[in-house]
């Protein structure tokens, strides 16, 4: 059996892992990525899954070194929020925020974020890369952390679980869990419309659940349908003329009538959040920390502050000489980060369960909530800086990334 030790050992290999890597870069952490995707299973191209860039993660991933903007990447300059049956809209625009992207965000393929992020990784010269596959084994000690293949061992002073929640690491690792399923599925799928419409993000509440449209550029958007578990087993198997129909009759008005599809695919909804204690030299980053609804696209953008936060605090520590697995670090890293996600979390799951009421007096006063806001500046523009992600709580700043008061433009 091999042995490799390292300051610090990341288990996962995604855009989120990759980032805490860019984070480190320069440090004298002796950094470990491994990827622990199961070696006897062909890793899929997830070519129809995307990935919604706030304009704040836009700056950040340029101060990484990532070559901005990603390829074949289509701007969000508006974000139009409806519900299916009742008038009443909010339209929030980039001139809410003065900002000289002029984009709240932007849309990309996760394979080509993945792709992009590979280029300044491999000028991290302290980083060294294995394979593994599923971890078999963690034990913690005082001073560091066991991490255990059938064919190597790691030795490290912190362990960071970075694998998107999927490895089944929260027994291995004895997390606290804290979670509820939604009962709900989502189609994904690439859809066009017959007339071009660039730049327009689309948030259309059905009774089912949010149906979301994301510009991804050649007049296609990118579509996440909340359907229950039965009915999106059936839209899955729907003919492509099939598909597209009943797309049509859910379709927000605004949006001109759909005529092309591609390839769908299905995955559960549901909303969990892991953690464990100071004193077991783990940090939790991104989707393995919490699971949220994509409805707001908030699950990378909120995953890349998580990383970013934690980097900036072990680049810190490894300054002045410090334990990067001590109890105090780790602990200042969950009470940085606590207000941006709790806030986060909340946001998205009370606009999910608030729209998917099908009650008429609640979906009356939806709609004039929703033409009230929209009569608002100020009110537009805090919910555009929020969803920008460049107008974040006060006390979940970190010095080095603080990005020069409320808002930036």
């Amino acid at each position: 059996m091999r042995t490799m030790t390292a300051d610090l050992a990341i288990l996962g290999n995604g855009p989120v892992a990759r980032s805490l890597v860019l984070a480190l870069a320069g440090s004298p952490l002796r950094v470990l990525l491994l990827d622990t995707y199961p070696l006897t299973q062909a890793r899929p191209r997830l070519t129809e899954r995307t990935v919604a860039l706030a304009l704040g993660s836009r700056r950040l991933l340029s101060r990484l070194g990532v070559a901005m903007p990603l390829a074949d990447a289509a701007a969000i300059q508006t974000v139009q929020i409806t519900q299916q049956g009742i008038r009443g809209q909010v339209r929030l625009e980039h001139s809410l925020l003065n900002a000289p992207e002029q984009r709240l965000g932007e849309v990309a393929g996760l394979e080509t974020l993945n792709d992009a992020l590979a280029v300044p990784l491999a000028r991290c010269h302290t980083l060294q890369q294995e394979s593994p596959g599923p971890l078999q084994g963690l034990q913690w000690f005082p001073d560091r952390v066991q991490l255990d293949w059938p064919d190597l061992r790691v030795e490290t002073a912190l362990t960071v679980i970075a694998d998107g929640g999927h490895g089944g690491l929260a027994r291995l690792a004895s997390l606290r869990r804290m979670g509820w399923d939604h009962n709900r599925h989502a189609i994904i799928a690439t859809v066009s419309p017959r007339q071009p419409l660039s730049g327009i993000a689309f948030e259309h509440f059905l009774e089912s659940g949010p149906l979301a449209f994301l510009p991804i550029g050649n007049n296609q958007f990118s579509i996440v349908w909340s359907l229950r578990p039965g009915d999106a087993s059936r839209v899955l198997d729907f003919s492509d003329a099939e598909f597209i129909e009943a797309l049509n009759r859910q379709r927000p008005p605004q949006l001109p009538p759909l005529v092309v599809t591609g390839p769908r695919s299905v995955y559960p909804l549901f909303f969990q959040r892991l953690w464990g204690e100071p004193d077991q030299r783990l940090a939790l980053v991104g989707n393995a920390a919490q699971t949220l609804h994509p409805l707001a696209g908030q699950g990378y953008n909120l995953g890349l502050r998580d990383a970013l936060t934690l980097g900036a605090l072990l680049r810190e520590a490894a300054q002045r000489g410090d334990d990067p697995g001590g109890k105090s670090l780790l602990s200042d890293y969950v009470r940085i980060r606590r207000r941006d996600r709790l806030e986060t979390i909340a946001f998205t799951e009370t606009m999910n369960r608030l729209f998917s009421s099908p009650r008429l007096p609640l979906r009356l006063a939806r709609a004039a909530a929703l033409a009230l806001l929209d009569q608002i500046p100020l009110g537009k523009r805090e919910l555009a800086a929020r969803l920008a992600g460049i107008h974040l709580p006060a006390q979940s700043a970190v010095p080095d990334l603080a990005m020069g008061g409320s808002y930036v433009g």
